[in-house]
């Protein structure tokens, strides 16, 4: 089980971070339907490159996925990015648009 990662989308020019569900969120008919994992993503862009070291970050959109058995890091990056972009993470254009930066 991953705790977060954060990774870098080129094309979208925003951060990604996504980050393992607790099972707090989890509710009683999402456990019914078979629910047993589930991350949290959001989506940041930066608003300027600030010349005293700040980095201020805008969040655009988060979200949470789903999933029926844990998951692991990539599926949590495939399915967060379906959710946030509606489109299907293609694989072999992601290893080169989609950096993951860190994974803990």
């Amino acid at each position: 089980m991953f705790n977060a990662l954060l990774a870098w989308l080129k094309d979208e020019k925003v951060f990604l971070k996504v980050q393992s569900g607790t099972g707090d969120n989890l509710q009683d008919e999402d456990i019914q339907k078979g629910f047993v994992d589930y991350c949290l993503w959001s989506t940041f862009r930066p608003e300027c490159i600030d010349t005293d070291g700040e980095l201020d970050m805008e969040c655009l959109d988060s979200g949470m996925v789903l999933f029926r058995e844990n998951c692991t890091p990539g599926e949590a990056l495939e399915s967060s990015y379906r959710q946030a972009f509606g489109t299907d993470f293609d694989k072999e254009y992601c290893e080169t648009d989609a950096i993951v930066l860190m994974e803990e």
